[in-house]
């Protein structure tokens, strides 16, 4: 099977989530035998990325791996100036590949990456199916800030054009797939697969639970990651805990208290993990999300979960492994909160438990890999040559 994979960056080289999905889901269509061609790029970068470097990462060979690199460029700082630069850089896109779009089997994009292609299929190109994968949809979720609701206007046009046309869009499930049809995509176009981690980053037994409670939050310092809710759930929260903060929180938004330990940004997965094992229980109090990696790790890793129900969290998160709160509410976290330190250790440790095996049934990489295969095999040109029937 012939795929290009159109991305707006991979990681190590770009660092987001979105990024670590596209590193893995390339990685797995490899190790699945797929002839990958690979569309990336580094925003605003000077340098590009060679080539070799992507097939090192990529643990892959010339033979069945294409890498082409495309610069992401900047182009103002007027309102709007990143809807600019994804159409642009779309564009690029479409015409590196432009005399070739028939020739693939499937075309799985990241984001904006087909929106050129997507106008052109339209109008009447001939190209193999294009499927679509915007993660979390935030555009379309609860925003706290007029910042947030000005970027939310003008994303959300592109955003459902891309959805509308595509001929499959990819869901994390549960609130995203009712987000995407409410956009005007049929039930049978919408595909929901989770994401996934690596088995080798799943423990088989969570680390020992002790009287003294040990939170974590992992993220980066913004509005709607709820940084400003669980800080005044913190606050004249009694009993025998500490939380651990991970991410590059500014001063003005960090908690001033003995228990409120912060470790910074961590690039090093090593010592991610090392934390993520000194830890009880994920504190996740987001406003919007799509499926958090985070989350995904930390229940490898054999953590409870506190999140918020938002995007997606509900497939990982439930009463067995953790706790679902509603967004925004500061009241409910610190009860939650409170709940979680007085819980006997041998309780916690069921739902660290159950963290594990969740994730071992349904979310590691090689088998969310194997059902993305699947999904396109039916939806595709190969599934003709297969003797598969194609859908639509």
């Amino acid at each position: 099977m012939r795929i290009a994979l159109l991305t707006d960056g991979i990681t190590p080289f770009v660092t987001g989530g979105m990024q670590r999905h596209s590193f893995h889901l390339a990685r797995q269509f490899l190790k699945n035998g797929v002839k990958l061609t690979l569309v990336h790029t580094v925003p605003y970068a000077s340098e590009p990325i060679a080539n070799q470097e992507v097939e090192k990462a990529l643990g892959a060979n010339s033979e069945n791996l294409e890498v082409i690199y495309i610069p992401f460029e900047k182009s103002d700082r007027f309102p709007g100036h990143y809807i600019r630069e994804s159409y642009a850089y779309s564009q690029a896109v479409f015409e590196a590949l432009e005399t070739r779009w028939a020739q693939f089997d499937f075309v799985y994009a990241k984001g904006f990456a087909a929106w050129a292609l997507l106008e052109k299929k339209k109008r009447g190109l001939h190209t193999a199916p294009v499927g679509v994968k915007f993660h979390g949809y935030e555009m379309f979720q609860k925003t706290r800030n007029f910042k947030g609701k000005l970027e939310q206007y003008m994303l959300k046009p592109p955003v459902v054009f891309n959805n509308r046309q595509a001929d499959l869009v990819f869901s994390y499930g549960g609130e995203i797939s009712k987000i995407i049809e409410n956009l005007g995509v049929p039930k049978e176009k919408i595909v929901e697969i989770g994401s996934g981690i690596d088995r080798e980053f799943v423990k088989d037994q969570p680390s020992e639970t002790k009287q003294r409670r040990k939170f974590i939050f992992v993220g980066r310092d913004e509005r709607r990651k709820g940084i400003r809710e669980l800080v005044a759930a913190l606050k004249g929260l009694d009993g025998d805990f500490e939380i651990h903060w991970v991410g590059p929180i500014l001063p003005e938004n960090q908690w001033k208290d003995a228990r409120s330990i912060y470790h910074g940004e961590i690039k090093s997965r090593e010592r991610i993990c090392e934390l993520l094992d000194q830890a009880d229980v994920l504190v996740a109090p987001s406003h919007a999300e799509g499926m958090p990696n985070v989350i995904l790790e930390a229940m490898g890793r054999g953590l409870a979960v506190l999140s918020t129900d938002v995007g997606a969290v509900s497939m990982l998160v439930c009463d067995a492994n953790g706790r679902l709160i509603n967004p925004g509410n500061v009241k409910e976290l610190r009860a939650n909160l409170d709940d979680l330190i007085q819980l006997e250790p041998h309780h916690l440790e069921a739902k660290k438990q159950r963290s594990i095996e969740k994730v071992k049934e349904r979310f590691l990489w090689s088998e969310v890999g194997k059902k993305t295969l699947e999904k396109i095999r039916e939806n595709t040109f190969a599934s003709q040559r297969d003797g598969v029937d194609r859908k639509g």
